[in-house]
């Protein structure tokens, strides 16, 4: 795609990378090594499939939901996202009460919706707000998506939509977004969720974005890189 000046959405995975809560392992051992007589370099990863930039699907928070591995090659493509730029502040919920006007202003083919809050400035220099008192999104705003647009994913720039200070409204939350949902008897997809994103380049609506997930068998959610386009 020549000229349409992609760039990454997404974090590199790091002994660093922040973990929601601060537990589980992140260890990326180098088992072979070139400088040390071996034929080869070598790695294993060892973390979490919820671990920085990774997408949740609706298997995550509901058992007859689909996984990563049910889904399409085409359907990662998304040639009509959206931005909404809003400045959230530590443990807010994000709500509809809030955000009405832009959600009601969401183009009618709109398949990717990024919300910018720029709570991303805490994950180097204030990793323990990053982790701990990070916003959430609402419950409504889930149910308001799927009810009222076409969007396939949403994503943001903190680390989970549950908010670590409202994990039960975050279940919640997670439920109205990827559990089945039925409007006059007509079931409606699930909005797949992308966490930890980021959107510090992010200066403009791009013209299309790429979702490229780590494919394994039957996986509730899965370590993601995004690219965005421009042009």
């Amino acid at each position: 795609m020549a000229g349409s000046n992609p760039i990454y959405l997404s974090y590199l995975i790091t002994k660093d990378t922040p973990r929601y809560g601060d537990k589980g392992v992140v260890d990326i051992p180098r088992t072979r090594e070139i400088s040390r007589g071996h034929t080869s370099n070598n790695s294993e990863l060892h973390f979490a499939a919820h671990l920085g930039t990774h997408i949740d699907a609706p298997f995550h928070f509901f058992e007859q939901g689909k996984t990563i591995d049910d889904y399409a090659p085409e359907f990662w493509f998304c040639n009509h996202p959206h931005v909404i730029n809003y400045a959230a502040s530590s443990e807010e919920i994000i709500g509809t009460d809030t955000l009405l006007n832009q959600l009601s202003a969401i183009p009618d083919d709109c398949d990717c919706l990024l919300i910018n809050t720029n709570f991303s400035r805490f994950r180097n220099d204030d990793k323990q707000t990053y982790i701990f008192h990070n916003p959430g999104i609402s419950p409504e705003v889930g149910t308001w998506l799927r009810k009222n647009t076409s969007i396939k994913m949403i994503g943001f720039d903190f680390i989970s939509l549950s908010s670590y200070a409202n994990r039960d409204l975050g279940r919640e939350a997670h439920l109205a977004f990827l559990s089945e949902l039925r409007v006059n008897q007509e079931k409606i997809d699930p909005i797949l969720i992308v966490e930890d994103m980021d959107l510090s380049k992010l200066n403009a609506c791009p013209s299309k974005v790429i979702i490229s997930p780590l494919r394994f068998e039957m996986a509730d959610g899965t370590p993601v890189t995004v690219f965005a386009f421009y042009g």
